[in-house]
C-alpha cells in the first residue's frame, strides 16, 4: 500500500558493510529495479528508475480515498507521462480539499469563513476552502501555503499558458507531486506523540481522547481506526486483531496515560517489546 521502494534504493551500500547485509540490500536493489522494469517497460528504463528515486516514497497516512489515485498519479510520473501526472496531482489535491470541507464544514456552522463554503456540493473555489480550513484551526499556515502553490500550478497547466509550450511538463509535475505528498502526509500521518496521539506507546499509534474531539480526528482517523483494549495482539502474518474482550469489564475507563502503561505492561507478559 505505501511505496517505499525509492527509499530503499536510494540507499548507498557501504563497503565497510557486513558481507551478508550488503548482499540483503544489493539484492533489494536488484529486486527493485527489476521490478520497475517489469512494470513500467524495459524502454528508457534508467530513466524510469530515476524518476522513481525522484518522485520519493508514498507519505504514510491513513487509509482512505487519495490512496489509489496518489499512486497512480506517481506511476504516471514513473511511466514518463508527466502531463497526466502534473493534472492529476492536482486535480487529487482539489479533491482532498474538498473532503475535508465538506465532511468537516458542519462542525463550523456559525463560523464567518464558512459561509462561502456552506451550500456547494462540490468546491472549485480553492482560496475559499483554504481560508476556511486555516480559520477552523485544520490545517496550519505551511499546509496553506504548500494548498496554494498546488493552486497555482494547478490553473497554470489546466488553463493554457505559454509556458508547457516545447516542455515535458516534468518539473511542474514533479513540484505538484511534492506539495500534494506533503499535503497529505501532514493531514493524515498515522504517527506522531501528543496532543492527536497517546505518549509513551512507541512503535504503534492510538488516538488520545482529547483529540476525539477534533472534527479531523473524527471525520477521518476514528472511521480509520480499531478500538481496542491494551491487551490486544496482531497476527504476523494476516494482521488479524486478537483482542482481550473482557478488558473493558475490569477497566471500564482509562486515562491516556493509564492506557500506554496498560499497554507496556501487556507487551511485557507476551515478551513483546515491539
Amino acid at each position: 500500500m505505501f511505496d517505499t521502494r525509492a527509499t530503499a534504493l536510494a540507499t548507498t551500500i557501504e563497503d565497510d558493510w557486513e558481507p551478508e547485509i550488503r548482499q540483503q540490500w544489493e539484492a533489494t536493489h536488484r529486486q527493485i529495479r527489476e521490478s520497475t522494469v517489469h512494470r513500467h517497460g524495459a524502454e528508457d528504463y534508467e530513466r524510469k528508475i530515476d524518476d522513481l528515486l525522484a518522485v520519493g516514497a508514498s507519505p504514510w497516512t491513513i487509509l482512505d480515498h487519495h490512496h489509489l489515485f496518489l499512486s497512480q498519479v506517481r506511476a504516471s510520473f514513473v511511466q514518463g507521462t508527466y502531463y497526466p501526472a502534473l493534472v492529476g496531482a492536482c486535480a487529487l489535491g482539489e479533491r482532498v480539499l474538498n473532503e475535508l470541507v465538506l465532511r468537516i464544514r458542519d462542525d463550523y456552522p456559525d463560523h464567518p469563513a464558512t459561509a462561502p463554503v456552506a451550500t456547494q456540493k462540490t468546491l472549485i473555489n480553492w482560496g475559499d476552502c483554504i481560508h476556511a480550513l486555516v480559520e477552523w484551526t485544520v490545517i496550519d499556515e505551511p499546509t496553506a501555503t504548500k494548498l496554494n502553490d498546488l493552486k497555482k500550478l494547478r490553473h497554470k497547466s489546466v488553463h493554457y499558458g505559454a509556458h508547457l509550450r516545447g516542455d515535458d511538463g516534468r518539473g511542474d509535475a514533479l513540484a505538484a507531486i511534492s506539495l500534494l505528498q506533503d499535503v497529505i502526509g501532514t493531514l493524515f500521518t498515522p504517527f506522531g506523540g501528543p496532543p492527536r496521539f497517546i505518549a509513551g506507546t512507541a512503535g504503534q499509534s492510538f488516538i488520545a481522547r482529547d483529540a476525539e474531539d477534533s472534527p479531523l480526528v473524527r471525520h477521518f482517523y476514528l472511521p480509520n481506526s480499531t478500538l481496542v483494549s491494551p491487551d490486544y495482539v496482531v497476527a504476523d502474518h494476516t494482521l488479524a486483531i486478537a483482542d482481550n474482550e473482557h478488558y473493558q469489564e475490569q477497566f471500564p475507563s482509562l486515562t491516556d496515560e493509564e492506557f500506554a502503561q496498560h499497554r507496556r505492561s501487556a507487551q511485557a507478559r507476551a515478551g513483546n517489546t515491539e
